[in-house]
């Protein structure tokens, strides 16, 4: 005669997407015991991991009994399986879940750094071309309070799947360069998308030439988890500082959904999408409120 569940007496609480009379039948043919209720004969209560988080009354009669196990569906189904009653360490359902959470915890721990090595790469990369550029003879644009049109922008998400970043420079180059990068459209259209593929960060930079006078030009570089770091002109070379300035500030504004006279302000709702510009720390430069008023 079939043992698998010889001297087990089983309770069980939860959804096993199993009718309840067929799991009963497959244990008592297998020479066990299947119980309604917790009394001090139960050995296993096989249990699911919600009635456990919830403490169900037959959770908690269960542990009150020392040589009753909770345990998970699996153990009942391997042990079945191996026409024997398996040991219950593997299977105990208390161990199950802090094994799983601490797993959580491992996966979250390497994605978070992964995203803070892949930001350090991405914004060395953008040092390193500003260090060129300056080479070349052009520099980040300063306005007359000193600050530095040279920003990154961030979701708020950063250590989520989600997270990005955005750096925003309006920059002056001299009109023989040549920036082997897509050309952005002279102007963003209402409602319009910038076409970057769930962007992790992006710059925004302004640049202005060493000699005047000054030529001035705007461009977006932006990594993602899946399309690495690109390169987007917002306006070409030889710009005037207000086609520059303009499209600085209209794409900060479709990044953060804030007016850049606005940008010390917050949003009044949380976007998941929008970008986070974080001003300047307090003593240093805030920049001109209004840029349109110096042109």
């Amino acid at each position: 005669m079939p043992n698998a569940f010889k001297r087990c007496v089983i309770a069980l609480t939860g959804d096993f997407d199993k009718p309840y009379e067929k799991v009963k039948k497959w244990i008592e043919l297998q020479g066990g015991q299947c119980s309604v209720k917790i009394g001090s004969n139960v050995t296993h209560l096989v249990c699911s991991e919600d009635h456990l988080k919830k403490e169900v009354s037959m959770v908690q009669q269960a542990r009150k009994l020392k040589k009753c196990k909770i345990v998970s569906w699996d153990w009942l189904e391997d042990s079945l399986l191996a026409k024997r009653p398996l040991r219950t360490g593997d299977f105990l359902l208390k161990g199950q879940i802090k094994a799983k959470a601490k797993a959580k915890v491992t996966r979250k721990e390497i994605r978070d750094d992964n995203i803070m090595k892949g930001i350090g790469i991405f914004e060395k990369g953008c040092d390193e071309f500003k260090s060129r550029m300056y080479t070349d003879g052009y520099h980040v644009y300063r306005d007359s309070t000193g600050f530095s049109y040279d920003i990154v922008l961030a979701r708020s998400d950063l250590t989520t799947n989600t997270n990005a970043r955005n750096y925003l420079k309006v920059s002056s180059f001299p009109h023989s360069m040549n920036l082997a990068t897509p050309l952005y459209p002279y102007f963003l259209p209402r409602r319009s998308r910038v076409p970057i593929p769930a962007p992790r960060t992006q710059c925004l930079q302004l640049y202005e030439t060493h000699i005047s006078p000054s030529k001035y030009a705007c461009f977006s570089s932006y990594s993602s988890p899946n399309a690495g770091t690109a390169t987007h002109v917002l306006a070409p070379l030889g710009s005037s500082f207000s086609l520059a300035i303009t499209q600085f500030m209209q794409f900060f504004k479709l990044k953060t959904r804030l007016e850049w006279k606005e940008r010390n302000g917050t949003l009044e709702k949380e976007s998941e999408t929008a970008f986070v510009y974080t001003p300047p720390a307090e003593g240093e430069p805030w920049g001109v409120v209004d840029p349109e008023s110096i042109w």
